[in-house]
């Protein structure tokens, strides 16, 4: 195994042994907070004024939080792509989530499964904060969770390779979970033995 992945399931492990993660995931959904829930407080009372800055301030909070409310998953991952530069046909190939499959998620046809955003986040190669944005466009976000833990390591560590994060889960959960459903570890002659990672200490 080579040593970027084995650093990886290192840090995974120690993720959850030292409970970082649940300090990772407040960071996370604070963030989220700040950047996308503007939380402004108005305190009204005789003698109040607001100052043209603070009011400036306030203004592109409320723009920025109703951009953010109206803007769907769709037009957000059409968004990313753009911003990316990659096509459906190069989002398809990295995420190895065929094509007609992955044109059903964009367009809303199909509900999209967390294993799948996580293989998208991985192909688009997000950040932690657009990976959440992504999650929470369908109702979904950052939980304490191996699989939550190993996609979050990854992006830390610039491993974007769906394969490669495939193998550290698997070797992680020893073999329970995965990004793939079992058609697609079929299809994809995806097995433990040609995943297996030898953990070097």
């Amino acid at each position: 195994m080579n040593k970027e992945l084995n650093e990886l399931l290192i840090n995974v492990l120690l993720l959850f042994d030292t409970d970082e993660i649940n300090r990772k995931l407040e960071r996370i959904h604070s963030e989220y907070k700040k950047i996308y829930e503007a939380e402004v407080e108005i305190q009204t009372g005789f003698g109040h004024t607001f100052s043209r800055n603070s009011f400036m301030r306030f203004e592109e909070a409320i723009k920025r939080n109703r951009k953010d409310q109206y803007e769907d998953f769709h037009q957000y991952i059409n968004k990313l792509m753009f911003e990316k530069e990659i096509t459906n046909s190069e989002l398809s190939k990295r995420s190895l989530i065929k094509k007609s499959t992955l044109s059903r998620y964009i367009n809303g046809s199909r509900e999209v499964p967390t294993k799948m955003l996580f293989r998208i986040a991985l192909a688009l190669r997000l950040n932690i904060m657009e990976t959440e944005v992504l999650l929470r466009k369908v109702g979904k976000r950052f939980k304490e969770a191996y699989m939550d833990g190993v996609i979050m390591e990854a992006i830390e560590q610039g491993i974007y390779d769906v394969i490669k994060v495939e193998a550290v889960l698997r070797e992680f959960t020893e073999g329970k979970e995965s990004l793939f459903t079992k058609k697609e570890q079929e299809e994809l002659g995806l097995t433990d033995e040609n995943l297996e990672i030898e953990l070097i200490y």
